[in-house]
């Protein structure tokens, strides 16, 4: 199974209105993926949203000025883990102006 973690750095956000931005648009990017059926469960006390499909699986956490991103791929989906985390900066560049 492969994976990929990255911290993203995003200035002058704080985890809440970080944390809210993922929150509120995980679905329409996940929707846009090829991983199928997606649960999503958000947990607002520890800031982070969490997703699980067939496919994949992964955690986004919330921090001041940062935004952790931890995702384990099936076999199948390991081949399109460059794509999968192009798609993860180009979504997080533009819902955060970077």
């Amino acid at each position: 199974m492969a994976s990929f973690s990255k911290k993203f750095t995003i200035p002058g956000k704080s985890s809440d209105v970080i944390y809210q931005a993922v929150s509120s648009d995980i679905d329409r990017f996940l929707s846009k993926t090829p991983l199928g059926t997606v649960e999503v469960s958000r947990e607002d006390a520890s800031k982070k949203v969490t997703f699980k499909s067939s496919m994949a699986s992964g955690t986004l956490t919330a921090a001041e000025g940062e935004l952790s991103v931890e995702v384990s791929l099936s076999f199948l989906a390991s081949a399109f883990k460059g794509k999968i985390e192009e798609g993860v900066t180009r979504w997080l560049n533009k819902t955060f102006d970077a």
